[in-house]
């Protein structure tokens, strides 16, 4: 509860914590000195260890008045392979997504549209609660290189957010550098404060408790999903209550090409214009040992103050024996 009030608190501190140009050496060693207490406090020499992870968790996403409960598998094998699987256990939602890399590839099923972690497109077929797809046009070869080489970038970005609040680390692929930009105070106890950066973009915020050297939450910049709505009545006005449908029924193969190239379409129109940019905070918290680590089997996603994730962890395995034909690419 304490680390939850500390984080609570930090929040409205966390835009105006400076960092110090004139004392970039100093602040970068006071950098240094603050994460390896961080790592030892997690698990020393057993982290320095780690070559794998696996983590499984249950996954409540909020988007709009949209909710859905998925399954959630994570797989990390140091240093240039990651796997994250998302099925939805909703009975009136049937989508499954995974994104990840291996080297410079990205995963086989994952796919550009959708929902993707921390900020997107969201597409709905079927109007409001409907299950989210993706685009059914297929692009060039051209456009698939640029397509794979962002799906890799932005899952090497999420992937080291996770990392950074569960080991004081990115993942290796992201070459980031560590500044110490100050100490934020709260009524609840003070957080040690570390901007990590790298020069593809990666940029993020991370809160070191500085009584328990676990970290606290990270913050970020990222793009505010944009929901393109397929077929079906549009979203209610504010405060208006939709009127349930009759009866529901499976949409037939020519509904689903109709609405998919619906979609489509609001997607390039959606795309001519630069999402707005909304700071994210990931909140770590519920700190157990597992194989010997310590790890935050809480988890929550916000944005503008709005949950738009919680995931509660069912099992961590440090260093684990990890299946090849998880992290297979496109042939």
């Amino acid at each position: 509860m304490r680390m939850q009030n500390l984080a609570a608190g930090l929040i409205a501190l966390s835009a105006i914590v400076g960092v110090y140009p004139a004392a970039v050496a100093q602040e970068d060693k006071k950098a240094i000195e603050v994460l390896a207490a961080a790592r030892k406090a997690i698990g020393g020499k057993k982290l320095d260890s780690l070559k794998s992870l696996s983590v499984q968790a249950a996954m409540q996403r909020n988007t709009g008045n949209f909710q859905m409960n998925s399954d959630l598998e994570l797989l990390v094998e140091l240093p240039d392979k990651y796997m994250r699987s998302e099925a939805s256990n909703n009975p009136m939602v049937n989508m499954a997504n995974t994104l990840g890399f291996n080297g410079d590839r990205p995963l086989k099923s994952a796919a550009p549209a959708g929902i993707a972690p921390g900020g997107g497109i969201v597409i709905r077929m079927g109007g409001p609660g409907g299950a989210p797809v993706g685009s059914g046009e297929k692009p060039s070869p051209e456009q698939q290189q640029q397509i794979d080489r962002q799906m890799v970038r932005a899952s090497r970005h999420e992937i080291s957010r996770l990392m950074l609040g569960w080991f004081g680390m990115t993942h290796p692929s992201l070459s980031a550098q560590y500044t110490y930009a100050g100490e934020a105070e709260s009524p609840d106890g003070k957080a040690h404060v570390i901007d990590v950066r790298n020069a593809d973009g990666f940029a993020a915020r991370l809160f070191i408790d500085e009584k328990t050297q676990l970290p606290l939450m990270l913050t970020y910049q990222g793009p505010q999903p944009r929901i393109v709505t397929a077929g079906g009545p549009r979203p209610a006005q504010s405060g208006a209550q939709a009127t349930p449908p009759a009866q529901a029924r499976q949409m037939t193969e020519d509904e689903r090409k109709r609405l998919a190239a619906e979609a489509e379409k609001q997607i390039r129109e959606v795309e001519k214009q630069p999402p707005a940019m909304v700071e994210y905070t990931l909140f770590f918290d519920d700190w157990r040992e597992e194989d010997g680590v310590r790890f935050p089997h809480a988890l929550r996603r916000a944005s503008a103050g709005v949950t738009t994730e919680e995931w509660t962890v069912k099992r961590v395995r440090v260093n684990p024996k990890i299946d090849p034909k998880k992290f297979e690419t496109e042939g």
